[in-house]
């Protein structure tokens, strides 16, 4: 499941800040994130959005 995170700190010797990375927001993937019924609410979501693509807006999609 995708998470949000949010100002680590930067600890990558290669990225440089002036701030710290105040403010950032990246999203990485956990495939071990959340409940068992909360992954499965998840997966049902996308099979429903990936039967209906073609007819429903992509920003309706029940994650959102």
């Amino acid at each position: 499941m995708w998470r949000l995170k949010i100002a680590d700190g930067g600890n990558d010797p290669y990225i440089f800040s002036a701030n710290n990375f105040v403010g950032r927001q990246i999203w990485e993937f956990d495939p071990d994130y959340g409940t068992p019924k909360e992954r499965a609410e998840v997966e049902a979501a996308r099979e429903n959005f990936w039967k209906n693509r073609f007819w429903v807006k992509p920003s309706s999609d029940l994650l959102w």
